[in-house]
């Protein structure tokens, strides 16, 4: 009987493992390669690049005049592992039953606010009196809630940055800096956080809103110039139609609610899309400017500041834009220099990144 011969051990040595294949001759397959020298024939391979993580998160005061990276390294400002609340906020899932039918059906799925668990590591390697001032930075930003006004979404925030670009989240403290002094939460000059932090309003946002304005060309002449080079016929119209389904973008991946400033002087003017028509018959007086919110945390109407509901018809109805692409009509009436209409929009996201 032949036998295959495999060699696993050192150069020179041979272990007996047979393999019977009843070929006509055995065969041995070296795993030292002879000598345990690299084949020449074969290159090197190329190294596996690592990950590189984009992901960074800050924590900045309202107004952005203050702002700490959580990134680690020489900073004293670190975000430890176990982070929760960054991705998909929670929902509340309501269903109805009837009787006979197997399970439920389902009624409508409500986004309630979002927490969000930080686990923050402060310290300084150069001494204690850098440490305190790291820590009253800190502390500065997270206890900003002396002057919260009623519908205010947030005391801080955080922003989300990386290769998706940056996304902010409006968040009040709740609690986990009250402090535990000694043991393993804190040293003479280094802390350890678990912060929660709450988010009435659950999304993600881009931090400045996106703007489109529309107006009519000043003087424009609708039945003649007087030089005969006038298109004819033409007929007096009462309101210009702007743009009829014009197509408006919108990114994120939530629907946003709009904004809309109409400065005067206007007779009256229209808006549409699905789900919305809003109607100023009333129009603005040349100067002053209607300014409507949708967002239902903060719908209103005001003119120059006073409420001017007086001035949208009943009968308006409010939606907010969906994510893509948008068929958005407007009409605005024959105005004065300076009329326009001014349209913003945020956009939102479900996750930090």
């Amino acid at each position: 009987m032949d036998q295959d011969t495999i060699d696993g051990g050192a150069p020179g040595s041979v272990i007996a493992a047979v393999i019977d294949g009843n070929g006509d001759v055995f065969n041995v397959i070296d795993g030292n390669n002879g000598a345990n020298t690299p084949d020449p024939s074969d290159p090197p391979l190329p190294p596996i690049p690592g990950p590189t993580d984009s992901r960074v998160l800050s924590l900045e005061s309202l107004d952005g005049a203050v702002s700490v990276v959580l990134a680690g390294g020489r900073s004293g400002r670190v975000l430890m592992p176990g982070a929760t609340g960054l991705r998909l906020p929670p929902v509340d899932v309501v269903t109805g039953t009837t009787p006979g039918m197997a399970g439920s059906w389902l009624q409508e799925v409500n986004v309630l606010e979002r927490e969000v668990f930080l686990p923050i590591g402060l310290w300084s390697d150069e001494s204690q009196a850098e440490f305190f001032a790291i820590l009253d930075e800190f502390q500065g930003i997270v206890s900003a809630w002396d002057d919260v006004d009623i519908g205010q979404v947030g005391t801080c925030r955080l922003v989300a940055r990386s290769s998706k670009g940056e996304r902010v989240l409006d968040v009040t403290y709740k609690g986990g800096m009250e402090g535990e002094e000694g043991g393993d939460a804190s040293g003479e000059d280094w802390a350890t956080y678990g912060l929660t932090f709450v988010a009435v309003s659950p999304y993600w946002h881009a931090r400045e809103p996106v703007e489109r304005s529309y107006s009519i060309v000043s003087g424009e002449d609708f039945l003649g110039d007087g030089t005969g080079t006038a298109p004819w016929p033409r007929s007096i119209s009462p309101s210009t139609v702007v743009g009829e389904n014009m197509p408006i973008p919108v990114e994120g991946d939530v629907p946003t609610w709009t904004e809309y400033e109409v400065l005067g002087p206007v007779p009256s003017v229209t808006v549409t899309y699905p789900g919305t028509s809003v109607d100023v018959p009333g129009g603005v007086p040349a100067g002053q400017i209607l300014r409507l919110v949708t967002d239902p945390r903060a719908r209103s109407a005001r003119l120059d500041g006073a409420i001017a509901w007086d001035r949208i018809t009943m009968g308006a109805t409010f939606a907010p834009l969906r994510p893509g692409v948008n068929r958005v009509s407007v009409v605005l009436s024959t105005a004065g220099d300076g009329a326009g209409l001014v349209m913003r929009w945020t956009p939102q996201w479900k996750a930090a990144w």
